[in-house]
């Protein structure tokens, strides 16, 4: 196999799950152990105040699940019943636990779909996820305040960017891929898995989409991307439930913000 390849396709996969799991695990860490105060400094793991509102622990996990699955605090605190970005917020991330599971089938062969079910419902779901991605870019580029903290910061802009571009590259790389294409991608997703690794399907656009991913992983607990797994350990479920206007003034007045 072509070096370049094998350390790509072949060493970088597992680099890249390593630094995202043992990154994600110190970002936890390193919140779990700070000292939470009697003001209760309800930061998550990026740079953003928690609503911390609720008056008992079952609430604030509904408060967790709420945000997590149907995005609500858009609606209701964040942009002022925003209706129009909560919609692109919803559909582009859904979109993308949707592709996550999808790609799931490239580790469980013995699951029977036809290919024109997959092909729909992977073009649909892209795309879907393409525009709402787009239109949340555009927005951000255009507003000039965006979450009640200033939140228009580099890290923001290439983060969307970056998950844009995956998107791109995945959907024309279904669109036009050959036939055989899934079972070598099936065959090498298998054989990372098992540590028997072969080689990667000689397609260019298949090198761009995975590799993509792969610096993307690697990106992630280093920025803001790190959010999906801050909720199981959101701050929000520990210690004193407080008005959330004077935790966000204390909060403010500590890190001079």
């Amino acid at each position: 196999m072509n070096p370049i390849l094998f350390a790509l396709f072949i060493v970088l996969p597992y680099i890249s799950l390593m630094v995202l799991i043992i990154g994600v695990a110190y970002r936890i860490y390193a919140w779990a152990s700070t000292a939470k105060g009697a003001n209760g400094l309800y930061l998550g793991l990026y740079r953003l105040v928690n609503r911390a509102g609720q008056h008992s622990y079952a609430g604030a996990v509904g408060y967790i699940l709420s945000r997590m699955f149907i995005f609500n605090s858009i609606i209701k605190r964040s942009y002022g019943r925003d209706y129009g970005t909560w919609l692109g917020v919803f559909l582009f991330h859904w979109g993308i636990f949707l592709l996550i599971i999808f790609h799931l089938h490239l580790w469980m062969p013995w699951i029977t779909v036809s290919e024109e079910v997959m092909y729909v419902m992977g073009m649909s779901t892209g795309a879907v996820a393409l525009a709402a991605g787009l239109f949340l870019l555009i927005r951000r580029i255009n507003l000039r305040r965006i979450y009640g903290l200033a939140m228009n910061a580099l890290d923001d802009y290439v983060a969307i960017s970056w998950v844009i571009l995956i998107l791109i590259m995945g959907l024309l790389l279904r669109a036009t891929s050959p036939p055989q294409l899934f079972s070598e991608a099936t065959d090498w997703a298998i054989g990372l898995a098992s540590l028997h690794p072969v080689p990667p399907p000689a397609y260019m656009l298949f090198y761009i989409h995975v590799l993509l991913v792969e610096l993307f992983m690697i990106y992630v607990s280093f920025s803001k991307m790190v959010h999906p797994f801050t909720f199981p350990v959101n701050p929000i479920l520990y210690g004193k439930f407080e008005d959330i206007d004077e935790v966000e003034k204390s909060v403010e007045r500590k890190l001079g913000w």
